[in-house]
């Protein structure tokens, strides 16, 4: 239906610019399909994005240190069902699932912090706040080398790639409450926000693709690495928000103030006597 959908625009599009139906918007008009080239592609990607995630890494994250999946009840499940959607990693799946991430894709400074922490158990993670998403640098995909490790040491698991981020925010969605100075250096891009590091099985980074923005809760571990969750939303590299979107649902504001002035108002004189008198609505 997505493609459908798009092909049928850049059709009509066409159908324009054949019989010449409006020649002074020429460049327009390509533009416009040239949009609809790339809506066919990466619109598919994030539906499948959408669907297939948050991946085998970001469940154990959320599983472990917090999150959507954190603490809930995984009695029933087993490890050789996890294609089934609805798939609950125990906790010793997830540790397993975390630590090959790690030493066969992360750094050697990441992996050494993350050892650290781990034996002095003060492994932790924040929820990044402020922000409804994350928008696409770069994708690694996993290196003959990384599939190799998991060939060899745990063949029963999908190699991850890495995945470099920004933080975003949807101009469709209602702002933050910040100071002005911190408003400013939003807009100029000037805050200081350090990238996030995400791990990501390859099926998934298939479908991942520079500017591409997810809107999900990102969650920060104190080793140097990020994890997301619940995926919501994802938009395209074109994704632009229209000022009548914005307008979407809108309601006309009531005066909470009327009926109190309905109720106590001071009427003209009755008699013409010169005594004002308070009339009370019933």
């Amino acid at each position: 239906m997505v493609k459908l959908a798009t092909i049928t625009i850049r059709n009509f599009l066409s159908y324009l610019l054949y019989h010449e139906v409006c020649p002074e918007y020429k460049e327009n008009i390509d533009e416009a399909r040239r949009s609809c080239d790339i809506a066919t592609k990466e619109l598919w990607q994030n539906q499948e994005f959408a669907t297939s995630s948050p991946g085998d890494f970001n469940k154990a994250c959320s599983t472990l240190f917090g999150g959507f999946f954190y603490d809930v009840d995984v009695e029933g499940n087993s490890w050789n069902n996890r294609n089934n959607g609805n798939f609950l990693m125990k906790n010793d799946v997830a540790r397993k699932v975390v630590k090959l991430a790690i030493a066969g894709s992360g750094t050697n400074a990441m992996a050494l912090q993350f050892q650290t922490l781990a034996k002095q158990n003060v492994l932790h993670s924040t929820l990044v706040p402020d922000i409804h998403g994350f928008e696409v640098i770069a994708v690694f995909p996993p290196s003959s080398e990384v599939r190799e490790f998991y060939r060899h040491h745990a063949p029963d698991l999908n190699p991850v790639g890495r995945m470099v981020g920004k933080a975003y925010r949807d101009p469709g969605k209602p702002r933050y409450d910040l100071s002005a100075e911190e408003r400013l250096m939003w807009e100029t891009g000037t805050a200081s926000m350090s990238d996030f590091q995400f791990f990501l099985e390859e099926s998934l980074l298939k479908l991942c693709y520079p500017k591409m923005k997810v809107i999900t809760p990102v969650w920060e571990l104190n080793c140097g690495l990020n994890f997301f969750e619940d995926v919501r939303t994802v938009y395209s590299s074109i994704y632009t928000v229209l000022c009548n979107d914005l307008m979407l649902g809108y309601k006309q504001p009531v005066d909470l103030t009327r009926k109190e002035q309905d109720e106590f108002e001071e009427i003209e004189e009755p008699n013409g006597d010169g005594v004002g008198k308070e009339k009370t609505t019933l």
